[in-house]
């Protein structure tokens, strides 16, 4: 089975072994999920400049050896032009980059593996591995030991979309791959490829890799989608992930952006954006479950289901009074094993008010209180104990390693 380096540029002849012209590319017509057959070759002729197409049909032997017609040139019709929905593989495929699924990383095309499949000549691999790039140069020689292997990613996996290739698999299979490892190959991708693939992705699963974006890029993707685009995106991010962005944009731009939020979400983010990014008010999230005392556990549960669209994780819910003010806090866990009859105030822990923060203490104040007290999240509390929001561990950690 040849590869598509050591057709590329080889001699055509025809029936009578007369050299036609040369191979300059070669032409298919994708489909997902499936071996494509080869369509057309592409075809420099002798005597003119002007490439031609000539339907595939018409080839006898399509080998690193020869590349032959089955009839005279004078017989074989050609065309000049073809449709758009076909894809060229040495101008729109190679050297472009592609998703790998299994690595979660970008990989660059260095060459293309064809071969017989259901008696049709297709393309059957992406090869991805130094050794293909190396043939690609003519400089095979230099793994003279045989160290190199061949990487193949198996064509059928992947889906060729204008000049680009992507897998097919990444639109249908984002949930499968953790956000992390989603961003990984982001930040790997061009801008505009990034913006492709970021609105290919269900608003939620876009915002959940968002939160896993450096956050300089980050910054540069959302201008770049703008702010009609990016809204929905925003939407399903929590108040502080969408504040720590809107402080990185210019006032006039962040304004742009908030426009096209709900109302109830613009309110409490312009609450928190005054709050210095290493202090708690900084910090917190103000999407939390709140409960009162008097409320049954199963009435808790109810709550918990409400807003749990609206919250990325619940450990806790958060006991206050009518008035607002901090009562206690009652685990997940509790919720779970208690009598759907037993009452909050009595199940609900108290916490004392030095192991609760104010919007101004420091990070460097909120990582021993949490330490000491071994707190996955903490209540933030204002001058008279109303809960104004929560710090999690999470909030720490991206803030003392953003780029993680």
């Amino acid at each position: 089975m040849p590869y598509l380096s050591r057709l590329l540029d080889s001699k055509i002849t025809d029936s009578s072994d007369k050299v036609i012209g040369w191979l300059r590319d070669v032409m298919i017509t994708p489909k997902a999920g499936d071996y494509v057959p080869l369509k057309y070759l592409v075809v420099q002729p002798k005597k003119h400049k002007e490439l031609i197409y000539i339907p595939y049909e018409f080839v006898e032997n399509f080998s690193h050896e020869e590349v032959s017609l089955r009839k005279l040139f004078k017989n074989i019709p050609h065309e000049r032009s073809v449709s758009k929905n076909c894809v060229l593989l040495r101008k729109d495929v190679l050297d472009q980059q592609i998703v790998d699924m299994l690595g979660a990383r970008v990989v660059r095309v260095n060459d293309l593996r064809i071969g017989n499949f259901d008696e049709k000549m297709s393309v059957l691999g992406v090869d991805v591995s130094v050794k293909g790039l190396l043939r690609r140069l003519g400089m095979e020689w230099i793994d003279f030991m045989g160290v190199l292997t061949v990487h193949l990613i198996d064509w059928r996996q992947a889906q060729p979309v204008h000049r680009s290739l992507k897998l097919d698999t990444v639109a249908k299979s984002l949930s499968k791959l953790h956000p992390a490892d989603l961003a990984n190959i982001i930040e790997d991708l061009s801008l505009k490829r990034q913006g492709k693939l970021v609105t290919s992705m269900d608003a939620k699963e876009a915002a959940q890799v968002l939160r896993e974006i450096d956050p300089h890029l980050r910054k540069i993707l959302v201008k770049y989608l703008g702010p009609q685009q990016a809204a929905g995106i925003l939407t399903h991010m929590s108040n502080d992930e969408v504040v720590d962005l809107m402080k990185m944009l210019p006032e006039e731009e962040a304004k742009l952006y908030l426009n096209h939020l709900q109302d109830s979400m613009v309110e409490k983010v312009e609450k928190l954006i005054p709050y210095e990014n290493n202090t708690a008010g900084g910090l917190m999230s103000t999407d939390y479950v709140s409960v009162r005392p008097s409320w049954t556990v199963k009435e808790a549960r109810d709550e918990v289901k409400r807003m749990s669209p609206k919250i990325n994780s619940v450990l806790y819910v958060y006991v206050t009074d009518d008035d607002g003010k901090f009562c206690g806090v009652v685990s997940l866990r509790w919720l779970l094993i208690s009598a759907a009859h037993e009452k909050i105030k009595d199940l609900m822990k108290n916490c004392p008010l030095h192991s609760t923060l104010r919007v101004h203490q420091h990070i460097k104040e909120i990582i021993p209180i949490m330490t000491k007290y071994d707190l996955y999240t903490v209540a933030v509390l204002d001058k008279r104990k109303r809960l104004m929001g929560i710090v999690t561990i999470d909030d720490v950690m991206r803030h003392l390693v953003p780029n993680a």
